[in-house]
């Protein structure tokens, strides 16, 4: 399963970006790949919590694919397994490993995003152009994120 690795330092407490990160509502403000997020179960966020994400990927059409948080730990870690996801994705199931990680005065913020690409043009695509492109997604949506923490704090 491809696995796509990243990391950034945010000059801010681990409480508050942990919490900053699984602010649903804000989500989509920061992370390139989601067009809106919405809790589908009771809050607060917790291990069990059900979450949809619509998203937009850097080649292709919108989809929506809904996850459980399977890991909650405030403030140090989370994980997000895809339950659910539209025939339309470009993947059919996955995970997203947060974990968040003092570092002098700041957060040493890692992210894994594992995936199964769908079908074999899938795969040769996800090999070509699509892990490529979801990699800069990704970094370009953590340096929003840190952007937007560190003007807020």
């Amino acid at each position: 399963m491809p696995a796509i690795h990243k990391h950034i330092q945010i000059e801010a407490r681990p409480t508050g970006v942990f919490r900053f990160c699984h602010d649903m509502n804000r989500r989509p403000d920061w992370d390139e790949r989601v067009t809106r997020a919405k809790v589908l179960t009771p809050k607060p966020i917790r291990r069990g919590t059900v979450v949809r994400m619509d998203t937009k990927p850097p080649m292709g059409d919108v989809f929506s694919w809904e996850g459980e948080f399977v890991e909650f730990h405030f403030p140090s870690s989370s994980r997000i397994e895809v339950i659910d996801v539209a025939p339309s994705s470009h993947f059919v199931d996955g995970s997203e490993k947060w974990v968040f990680q003092r570092s002098g005065d700041g957060t040493e913020l890692s992210l894994v995003w594992e995936y199964r690409p769908r079908g074999i043009l899938g795969r040769l695509l996800d090999l070509l152009v699509r892990r490529r492109t979801i990699r800069r997604a990704i970094g370009e949506s953590l340096e929003n994120l840190k952007e937007m923490i560190e003007a807020e704090t």
